[in-house]
């Protein structure tokens, strides 16, 4: 699936994230923003054929706090251990290797309503190894991309409310359990400047991250799983799968795309155990970049089309599904009609990297086989609205998921269920070039009538190593 916006960040850390979150083989569109992107000199970490030539679409979702940047000594004189870590780092980054690490911490409850209260403390460590085939091999085009999750400690996904996870990165790699696991492992090879082919594992938050930065993949923006991803994709887009796919570029920009892959979600294994099973899934995306009074934005326009046979309360990896054990006939096929839209609603330029910018996704399902009928979300968010605090962002959004009738009649007999409506705010304070802590509101309606709207605070905090 083709990046739908730039995956930059900036300095040596922007090269290791545009390339890690870049999966399937979606090159990182360049980009700066207000820090010197001075620490990755002359030597790199992409080869000129990961470059692109576009820097000016979409600046103001830069939506990452400068976290995302070495956690670099700014004192006065003698070295820091960060200096130190942040010179090996170059001098392997010089050589065609990235390593770099994400540690996002959780403090998350149900303050009212939904499933049951209380709070939970849980948290991330996930690593990026990135390899670039030019510098290691003399292969240009060429890439590895690995990413590594560990999850510990526990989250409120069950406690709050079904079918709309209110911390989506704790999905990951194994919801409820402590695990280690590789979650993204993809090869990338550019055949010409217009054409690049990928094949490997495939993370989808990272994917979608990858399409639209200001997403978060739920450790920088967003936290629900609604305000993340288009939900409906749900049933046709496991967390992490196996796949293979082509992009086509138009002018350095990703336009057109097709892959294939496998319908089982495969986090915690090789990938290759039953592989294509249960059928097959497709997926074509076409991207057109517009301009509105100046301001940059975009329109996506998507299927996706899977071959196997399902019920509409089969498992989800991305939701909890009530009703398991209830015998029914499967059907054969499912697809996801899918858009999304972004436009930049007011930019005070790329150095300053002050911005506002809007992003809506809208999926329509196949009801006989997915829980959902369609769902949406719409989101605004700003960067720097306070030039006081350049690096600070602010987030709200609302999303709507309709669930299908086939869905309802089915689990009617044991559930009274009804669609699902939330909104989400955030804070987003930059505390240390390293270091940010985010505060998160959460109002949702919980499927199931018995239980009342559920009220979510939290605390993120985000280490950068």
């Amino acid at each position: 699936m083709p990046i739908f916006q730039k995956c930059a960040v900036g300095g040596l850390r922007a090269a290791a994230l545009s390339l890690a979150f870049c999966p399937a083989g979606y090159p990182a569109l360049q980009a700066e923003d207000h820090r010197s992107t001075a620490s990755v000199g002359e030597g790199s970490v992409i080869s000129p054929m990961w470059e692109s030539a576009d820097a000016s679409l979409a600046d103001y979702w830069q939506t990452a706090p400068a976290s995302y940047s070495l956690c670099a000594h700014h004192g006065g004189g003698g070295s820091s251990l960060m200096e130190g870590m942040e010179a090996a780092m170059q001098r392997m980054a010089a050589e065609g290797i990235v390593y770099d690490i994400v540690v996002p911490q959780f403090y998350q409850g149900v303050a009212e309503g939904g499933r049951d209260r209380g709070f939970e403390y849980g948290g991330k460590v996930d690593q990026y190894l990135i390899l670039d085939g030019g510098k290691l091999l003399g292969v240009e085009g060429f890439g590895v991309t690995t990413h590594v999750e560990t999850r510990y400690g526990q989250d409120v996904n069950t406690e709050a409310v079904g079918l709309a996870p209110v911390n989506v990165a704790m999905l990951y790699p194994n919801a409820g359990e402590h695990d280690t696991a590789i979650t993204g492992l993809t090869l990338t090879q550019y055949l010409t400047e217009d054409w690049q082919v990928s094949a490997g594992k495939v993370n989808a938050l990272d994917m979608f991250y990858a399409m639209y930065p200001q997403t978060g993949r739920g450790v920088n923006g967003f936290t629900n799983a609604s305000m993340v991803i288009p939900l409906g994709v749900a049933r046709v887009v496991p967390l992490s799968f196996m796949g293979a796919g082509v992009t086509k570029f138009v002018e350095g920009r990703p336009t057109f795309a097709l892959m294939a892959f496998d319908n089982q979600d495969v986090a915690t294994t090789s990938g290759f155990d039953d592989l294509f099973d249960n059928g097959a899934n497709v997926m074509g995306t076409y991207r057109y970049y517009t301009s509105l009074g100046g301001l940059p934005g975009s329109h996506l326009a998507g299927g996706i089309w899977a071959t196997g046979e399902y019920v509409s309360y089969d498992p989800l990896s991305f939701v909890i599904i009530p009703g398991q054990g209830i015998g029914a006939v499967k059907q054969t096929g499912a697809y996801s009609l899918l858009y999304i839209g972004e436009q930049t609603l007011w930019s005070d330029g790329a150095k300053d990297g002050r911005n506002v910018g809007f992003l809506t996704q809208w999926v329509l399902s196949d009801e006989a086989t997915s829980p959902f009928a369609w769902s949406c979300n719409a989101a605004i968010q700003t960067k720097g609205l306070s030039r006081a605090r350049p690096n600070d962002a602010i987030g709200v959004g609302y999303f709507h998921t309709a669930l299908s009738s086939d869905f309802v009649n089915s689990l009617s007999p044991v559930f009274d269920l009804r669609d699902v409506n939330g909104v989400e705010l955030y804070y987003n304070a930059s505390l240390a070039p390293c270091f940010n802590i985010t505060t998160d509101l959460q109002v949702v309606g919980p499927a199931e009538e018995q239980f009342d709207t559920a009220i979510v605070v939290g605390l993120r905090a985000v280490l950068q190593l």
